[in-house]
């Protein structure tokens, strides 16, 4: 049996001889977007822009809700993604923001028990935002 992680001198040696410190394992397991969880968000919520860079939502809705969008920074793009899980019974329909251009045409949110979708939203650093479904 061969060793595919080597601890040893403080560094991690793979099976095929790349090496990473600890801190490297570490920054490369925990880069990304952050996903902030928001279970049973009422009947509207708000999706904020990080204050800097990109971020996400994971959104478990209770009842029928009604997505808003705050603008991201001036200046910077930025990209949301917003993951929209729906609950065992289902039902909840999710209404998205109106100022969001979908060159696609605005995705829909299937309502089904278990249902999955995603989107992505990009504000351009000025005042539009632009989405596409990426699954669901």
């Amino acid at each position: 049996m061969s060793i595919l992680l080597d601890f040893s001198a403080g560094i991690a040696s793979g099976g095929r001889g790349n090496t990473l410190s600890g801190g490297q394992i570490v920054d490369a397991i925990t880069s990304g977007a952050p996903m902030t969880t928001i279970v049973n968000p009422g009947a509207a919520y708000v999706l904020s822009y990080a204050a800097a860079g990109d971020n996400g939502y994971r959104i478990m809705p209770d009842m029928a809700c009604s997505l808003t969008l705050s603008d991201g920074q001036k200046g910077q793009i930025q990209i949301m993604r917003v993951l929209i899980i729906q609950p065992p019974d289902g039902n909840c329909v999710v209404t998205w923001p109106s100022n969001i251009i979908w060159p696609d045409g605005t995705p829909f949110v299937d309502s089904r028990s278990g249902a999955v979708m995603c989107a992505e939203i990009m504000f351009d650093g000025d005042d539009r935002h632009y989405g596409r479904r990426i699954f669901g």
